[in-house]
């Protein structure tokens, strides 16, 4: 009697084990594993008819860097692996086309097109980060007058002309990058302001202090490439003069760091002035702090002297016409400092 009942027990426990291994086994969940790949998909990408191909996973994010320049060099477009570029329902992009604009809208009265347009479609199409573009411009068809560091890239939202917040001018290339969240607009194209950069009267005395005509110089940045101080004529500028050894300069980078990423929507130039190291030394220091503001290299100390800086951080505010409007020793405590005195030279 005992025999036929020890059976049936083991015949009923294995099949309850075999049972939960099966259901343990399956799953309703279509969600990839970990480490798993997610299907990809192809963007095309039209620049003036130089069409390429990149591939992006099933939720929009770029496999790989974008970097496109169109056959005549009238503009590029860039894009960082990781962007995700998503349509109108939020689905990834397929299409980007880039195309020149004939007949765009009249610029503003105060304003001329100095460059080739530009239309970009599709309009639904949407950038997270925002992607790059950068137009190129032909100095010889610059109206009189107009200078290079004026100019902007702009867009036609449908109604009105648009300044972007970012802007980045390469005078040596002829060019001009702004970033764009999506293709909300129906045209792009680099614009200069008729009106010229406001003139300095005769009389004025250049100098050091507040009310004098800050003295011209010319440093070259980073990468070598020379700035010089009247070329930024029409722009607020603030000077901030500093050394990797002192501690106060230090201390107030990361506000003029964040007064630097505000910048382009204020016109503001921002040039830090470093008196101690070379390009190689000052790069690797701004790169252990995770800073790109713009520094000017015066190693020997000539725009130093000129500027007769004693103490440092010493910071000055210059007006668009060239004027000090005020003058700071000492390191800003915040960045709200700043910005109090930025309002001396930003209306």
């Amino acid at each position: 009697m005992n025999r036929p009942l020890k059976a049936i027990l083991v015949i009923t426990l294995a099949s309850i084990v075999t049972s939960g291994f099966a259901v343990a086994g399956c799953s309703s969940n279509p969600t990839p594993t970990p480490g798993e790949e997610l299907p990809t998909y192809r963007l095309e990408i039209d620049l003036l008819g130089y069409k390429n191909e990149f591939l992006i996973d099933s939720q929009g994010v770029l496999k790989s860097r974008v970097a496109l320049t169109s056959a005549d060099g009238g503009i590029s477009l860039f894009m960082d692996k990781g962007t995700t570029v998503m349509d109108e329902d939020e689905k990834p992009l397929q299409i980007i086309r880039v195309v020149v604009d004939p007949s765009p809208p009249p610029p503003p009265e105060n304003a001329y097109i100095v460059s080739s347009a530009y239309k970009l479609t599709p309009q639904s199409a949407t950038f997270n980060p925002q992607v790059l573009f950068t137009l190129s411009y032909d100095t010889t068809k610059l109206p009189d007058g107009l200078r290079e560091a004026d100019l902007y890239v702009a867009y036609h939202d449908g109604t009105e002309w648009c300044k972007p917040h970012y802007r980045k001018a390469d005078t040596k290339l002829r060019s001009i990058t702004t970033q764009l969240p999506d293709f909300n607009l129906t045209s792009i194209a680099i614009l200069g302001p008729k009106e010229l950069a406001p003139s300095v009267s005769p009389t004025t005395t250049q100098g050091i202090k507040v009310g004098n005509l800050a003295p011209d110089f010319q440093l070259n940045d980073l990468d070598g490439k020379p700035v010089c101080l009247s070329d930024l004529r029409g722009r607020p500028v603030m000077l901030n003069f500093w050394a990797t050894w002192c501690g106060p300069c230090v201390s107030e980078m990361a506000y003029i760091q964040r007064v630097y990423e505000e910048s382009a929507a204020k016109n503001l130039a921002l040039l830090a002035i470093n008196m101690d190291g070379t390009s190689s030394q000052v790069k690797q220091f701004l790169q252990s702090r995770n800073l790109s503001l713009p520094v000017l290299i015066d190693t020997k100390q000539d725009v130093a002297q000129t500027y007769n800086i004693r103490y440092i951080p010493t910071t000055f505010f210059i007006d668009e016409a060239g004027i000090i409007q005020a003058v700071k020793i000492g390191a800003f405590p915040n960045e709200e400092s700043i910005e109090q005195e930025l309002t001396k030279i930003i209306p």
